[in-house]
Protein backbone atom coordinates (compact mmCIF):
# COMPACT_ATOMS: atom_id res chain seq x y z
CA UNK A 1 0.00 0.00 0.00
CA UNK A 2 2.83 2.39 0.81
CA UNK A 3 4.50 1.69 -2.53
CA UNK A 4 1.20 2.26 -4.36
CA UNK A 5 0.73 5.58 -2.55
CA UNK A 6 4.25 6.71 -3.55
CA UNK A 7 3.65 5.75 -7.19
CA UNK A 8 0.32 7.62 -7.18
CA UNK A 9 2.00 10.79 -5.89
CA UNK A 10 4.86 10.56 -8.36
CA UNK A 11 2.42 9.97 -11.24
CA UNK A 12 0.46 13.08 -10.20
CA UNK A 13 3.62 15.16 -9.91
CA UNK A 14 4.86 14.14 -13.37
CA UNK A 15 1.96 13.88 -15.82
CA UNK A 16 4.48 13.95 -18.68
CA UNK A 17 5.78 10.49 -17.72
CA UNK A 18 3.87 7.26 -18.36
CA UNK A 19 3.67 5.00 -15.29
CA UNK A 20 2.55 1.40 -14.96
CA UNK A 21 2.21 -0.20 -11.54
CA UNK A 22 1.79 -3.97 -11.24
CA UNK A 23 0.67 -5.32 -7.89
CA UNK A 24 0.33 -9.06 -7.24
CA UNK A 25 0.57 -9.74 -10.97
CA UNK A 26 -2.23 -7.29 -11.80
CA UNK A 27 -1.78 -3.85 -13.33
CA UNK A 28 -3.38 -1.39 -10.90
CA UNK A 29 -2.18 1.87 -12.42
CA UNK A 30 -1.40 3.02 -15.91
CA UNK A 31 -0.95 6.67 -16.84
CA UNK A 32 -0.83 8.03 -20.37
CA UNK A 33 2.17 10.32 -19.93
CA UNK A 34 0.73 12.95 -22.27
CA UNK A 35 1.66 15.87 -20.00
CA UNK A 36 -1.97 16.69 -19.20
CA UNK A 37 -2.78 17.01 -15.52
CA UNK A 38 -6.34 15.81 -16.03
CA UNK A 39 -5.11 12.57 -17.65
CA UNK A 40 -2.87 11.80 -14.67
CA UNK A 41 -5.65 12.66 -12.21
CA UNK A 42 -8.07 10.43 -14.14
CA UNK A 43 -5.64 7.49 -14.02
CA UNK A 44 -4.68 7.91 -10.36
CA UNK A 45 -7.86 9.17 -8.69
CA UNK A 46 -10.56 7.88 -11.02
CA UNK A 47 -13.19 9.04 -13.46
CA UNK A 48 -15.71 10.36 -10.93
CA UNK A 49 -13.12 12.53 -9.21
CA UNK A 50 -11.67 13.69 -12.51
CA UNK A 51 -15.08 14.72 -13.84
CA UNK A 52 -15.72 16.92 -10.79
CA UNK A 53 -12.74 19.19 -11.51
CA UNK A 54 -12.27 22.59 -13.12
CA UNK A 55 -9.01 24.21 -14.18
CA UNK A 56 -7.31 26.83 -12.04
CA UNK A 57 -4.41 28.89 -13.29
CA UNK A 58 -2.68 32.13 -12.46
CA UNK A 59 0.61 33.91 -11.99
CA UNK A 60 1.12 36.72 -9.54
CA UNK A 61 4.24 38.22 -8.00
CA UNK A 62 6.50 35.46 -9.33
CA UNK A 63 4.27 32.67 -8.02
CA UNK A 64 2.79 30.39 -10.67
CA UNK A 65 -0.30 28.38 -9.79
CA UNK A 66 -1.91 25.78 -12.04
CA UNK A 67 -3.94 22.66 -11.57
CA UNK A 68 -7.42 21.37 -10.94
CA UNK A 69 -9.95 22.15 -8.24
CA UNK A 70 -13.28 20.49 -7.54
CA UNK A 71 -16.64 22.07 -8.16
CA UNK A 72 -18.16 23.30 -4.89
CA UNK A 73 -20.85 20.60 -5.02
CA UNK A 74 -18.11 17.93 -5.10
CA UNK A 75 -16.39 18.94 -1.85
CA UNK A 76 -15.64 16.01 0.47
CA UNK A 77 -15.98 15.46 4.23
CA UNK A 78 -12.18 14.98 4.54
CA UNK A 79 -9.02 16.63 3.23
CA UNK A 80 -7.72 13.37 1.73
CA UNK A 81 -7.90 14.62 -1.86
CA UNK A 82 -5.81 17.75 -1.44
CA UNK A 83 -2.51 17.57 -3.30
CA UNK A 84 0.00 20.40 -3.48
CA UNK A 85 3.10 20.07 -5.62
CA UNK A 86 5.69 22.76 -4.99
CA UNK A 87 8.28 22.97 -7.76
CA UNK A 88 7.36 19.37 -8.67
CA UNK A 89 7.50 17.94 -5.14
CA UNK A 90 4.52 16.82 -3.05
CA UNK A 91 4.28 18.98 0.08
CA UNK A 92 1.84 20.01 2.80
CA UNK A 93 1.33 23.70 3.28
CA UNK A 94 -1.11 25.22 5.71
CA UNK A 95 -0.89 28.45 3.71
CA UNK A 96 -2.01 26.79 0.48
CA UNK A 97 -4.82 24.87 2.18
CA UNK A 98 -6.03 28.02 3.94
CA UNK A 99 -5.98 29.99 0.67
CA UNK A 100 -7.98 27.34 -1.19
CA UNK A 101 -10.52 26.95 1.60
CA UNK A 102 -10.89 30.72 1.91
CA UNK A 103 -11.57 30.95 -1.84
CA UNK A 104 -14.35 28.35 -1.42
CA UNK A 105 -15.93 30.22 1.47
CA UNK A 106 -19.66 30.74 0.76
CA UNK A 107 -19.42 28.25 -2.14
CA UNK A 108 -18.97 24.93 -0.34
CA UNK A 109 -21.15 23.42 2.37
CA UNK A 110 -19.98 23.82 5.96
CA UNK A 111 -18.00 20.76 7.05
CA UNK A 112 -16.93 19.91 3.49
CA UNK A 113 -13.44 20.43 2.11
CA UNK A 114 -12.39 21.21 -1.46
CA UNK A 115 -10.40 18.63 -3.36
CA UNK A 116 -7.54 19.86 -5.51
CA UNK A 117 -4.36 19.03 -7.34
CA UNK A 118 -2.32 22.23 -7.49
CA UNK A 119 1.13 22.86 -8.89
CA UNK A 120 2.90 25.89 -7.46
CA UNK A 121 6.16 27.23 -8.83
CA UNK A 122 8.22 29.64 -6.78
CA UNK A 123 11.89 30.60 -6.63
CA UNK A 124 13.73 27.98 -4.54
CA UNK A 125 15.18 30.57 -2.18
CA UNK A 126 11.68 31.56 -0.99
CA UNK A 127 10.92 28.13 0.53
CA UNK A 128 12.11 26.52 3.76
CA UNK A 129 11.86 22.72 3.42
CA UNK A 130 13.48 22.04 6.80
CA UNK A 131 10.22 22.31 8.72
CA UNK A 132 9.58 18.56 8.82
CA UNK A 133 12.12 15.68 8.93
CA UNK A 134 10.58 14.06 5.82
CA UNK A 135 10.65 17.42 3.99
CA UNK A 136 6.91 17.14 3.34
CA UNK A 137 5.93 20.38 5.08
CA UNK A 138 7.20 23.73 3.91
CA UNK A 139 7.30 27.31 5.09
CA UNK A 140 7.52 30.28 2.75
CA UNK A 141 9.56 33.42 3.32
CA UNK A 142 6.51 35.44 2.21
CA UNK A 143 3.40 33.50 3.22
CA UNK A 144 1.05 36.32 2.19
CA UNK A 145 2.38 36.33 -1.38
CA UNK A 146 1.73 32.58 -1.69
CA UNK A 147 -1.69 32.86 -0.03
CA UNK A 148 -2.75 35.69 -2.34
CA UNK A 149 -1.54 33.93 -5.50
CA UNK A 150 -3.31 30.66 -4.69
CA UNK A 151 -6.46 32.46 -3.50
CA UNK A 152 -6.73 34.55 -6.69
CA UNK A 153 -6.15 31.55 -8.99
CA UNK A 154 -8.77 29.43 -7.22
CA UNK A 155 -11.30 32.25 -6.84
CA UNK A 156 -10.99 33.15 -10.53
CA UNK A 157 -11.50 29.52 -11.54
CA UNK A 158 -14.59 29.27 -9.35
CA UNK A 159 -16.03 32.52 -10.70
CA UNK A 160 -15.59 31.72 -14.39
CA UNK A 161 -15.86 27.93 -14.36
CA UNK A 162 -19.07 25.98 -14.68
CA UNK A 163 -19.49 24.96 -11.06
CA UNK A 164 -22.84 23.25 -11.50
CA UNK A 165 -22.99 19.49 -11.07
CA UNK A 166 -23.09 17.42 -14.22
CA UNK A 167 -26.46 15.89 -15.00
CA UNK A 168 -26.41 12.63 -16.88
CA UNK A 169 -29.54 11.02 -18.21
CA UNK A 170 -29.06 7.37 -19.02
CA UNK A 171 -32.55 6.55 -20.17
CA UNK A 172 -35.65 8.53 -21.07
CA UNK A 173 -38.03 9.41 -18.26
CA UNK A 174 -41.15 7.30 -17.85
CA UNK A 175 -44.15 8.75 -19.66
CA UNK A 176 -47.45 7.35 -18.36
CA UNK A 177 -49.27 8.55 -21.48
CA UNK A 178 -47.04 6.67 -23.89
CA UNK A 179 -48.73 3.66 -25.51
CA UNK A 180 -47.23 0.30 -24.72
CA UNK A 181 -46.42 -1.73 -27.84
Amino acid sequence: NSCAAVIDRIALSHPEISFKFIRDGKQTLSTVGDGKIKSAVYSVLGREFSNSLIEAEGEQNGVGVSGLICKPVACKPTRNNQFTFLNGRLVRSGTVIAAVEQAYKNSAMIGKFPSFVLYINVPFDTVDVNVHPAKTEVRFSDEKRIFDSVYVAVKNALSKGDTRPEVKINKPAFNPFQRMT
